[in-house]
């Protein structure tokens, strides 16, 4: 640190010539190391000290040097401050906290419980909608709704019939095979001397509208297998033969020459509003191995005095097939009478002799 350069001293304070022989009084060597010190102290002040003019003034302050200090006005405040209350926010910064005599246990706080609120279901298609009561009562109506108004097929079981075309008489068996969606069927004819005389049978799919045949096909005496497919999912709906070139456009509830008969079942096992009435009909369109589809239309007769229901379907051309048939309620409406008329020759006939269940 460097060191003031020294100032001549101020002439209060300067040093008396001395006598010979004469010693400073101890008076003068006091007041020369005080000036020394208020020398150095105003060489070090920023701001500058007036010089002391006499050394009455240095008595001066010295005994402001010694008188003792004020206590600080911090302290007096704070003793003034008055005692918060508990609510503010500043009490506990204030207040002693007393010393605990062991470490605090850290316990974790439980969370407050969330009270759930109730969801705002919106009135489209929601997945939360389907989970209130309200919905879930209004699509167990809609599905009661839809399964009231689809069509159920008859539940498997094989028929046993009695054939007669003209002089010929055998017998006939359907097996009819389903399950939750496919459906199987086959009609053998055979009579005796010949043995079988026809083989049908149809495959496909069951859905709303009943039956929804893919496959058909047909083998007679002497004659090669025909067959007729149903194409529902390939391009546009259509029908294709074996028997010729080209295609036939596919309607809804259209059906072969075998698979009617179930479909007609599930039909009338679904009467339009409860109950069939004389006048009620029933169409749908019959696709034959031959290449033509025909639009037939059962037409309901009334009940007889047995219970059957007697339907009559008329021919739409003089070389189309005329049918009739008689349907038992209490045998799954199967019928229990088919009667085939041909535009030509004698009429088929099959009546049944006994169902079983498979």
């Amino acid at each position: 640190m460097p060191v003031p350069r020294s100032r001549p001293l101020p002439a209060a304070v300067a040093r008396p010539p001395r006598r010979p022989g004469q010693r400073p009084a101890p008076a003068l060597a006091l007041a020369a190391v005080l000036g020394a010190h208020l020398w150095v102290i105003d060489a070090w002040s920023l701001p500058a000290v007036p010089p002391l003019a006499s050394p009455a003034t240095v008595r001066s302050v010295t005994t402001l040097a010694t008188l003792p200090l004020p206590a600080p006005k911090a302290a007096e405040s704070l003793a003034a401050v008055p005692a918060l209350p508990l609510e503010s926010p500043y009490a506990p910064a204030l207040a002693p906290a007393p010393a605990p005599a062991q470490p605090p246990r850290h316990t974790p706080r439980k969370p407050a419980p969330v009270r759930p609120t109730a969801p705002v279901v919106a009135p489209s298609h929601s997945a939360d909608a389907a989970s209130t009561p309200v919905a879930v009562a209004a699509t167990t109506a809609t599905a009661t709704a839809a399964n009231a108004n689809a069509l159920h097929a008859p539940p498997s079981a094989r028929l046993l019939y009695r054939l007669k075309k003209g002089p010929l008489t055998g017998t006939g068996q359907i097996d009819w095979q389903r399950d939750a969606d496919t459906y199987r069927m086959r009609l053998e004819a055979r009579v005796p001397l010949f043995g079988q005389i026809f083989l049908e049978t149809s495959e496909g799919r069951l859905d709303a509208s009943g039956l929804a045949p893919l496959r058909h096909t047909e083998r007679r005496l002497k004659r090669s297998e025909r067959a007729v497919s149903f194409v529902r999912d390939q391009g546009p709906p259509r029908i294709l033969f074996s028997a010729r070139t080209g295609e036939e456009p596919l309607t809804p509830g259209a059906q072969d020459r075998l698979s009617w008969i179930a479909q007609l079942a599930a039909r009338m096992a679904a009467p339009p509003a409860g109950e069939w009435r004389a006048g009620h009909r029933i169409e749908m369109d019959v696709a034959s191995t031959g290449g033509d589809v025909q639009r037939w239309v059962f037409t309901v007769q009334g009940q007889d005095s047995a219970g059957l229901w007697q339907l009559h379907r008329e021919p739409d051309t003089p070389h189309d097939t005329r049918a009739e048939v008689w349907i038992d309620a209490r045998q799954h409406h199967w019928p229990v009478r088919i009667q085939l008329t041909e535009s030509s020759g004698e009429p088929l006939e099959l009546t049944l002799d006994g169902l079983q269940p498979t």
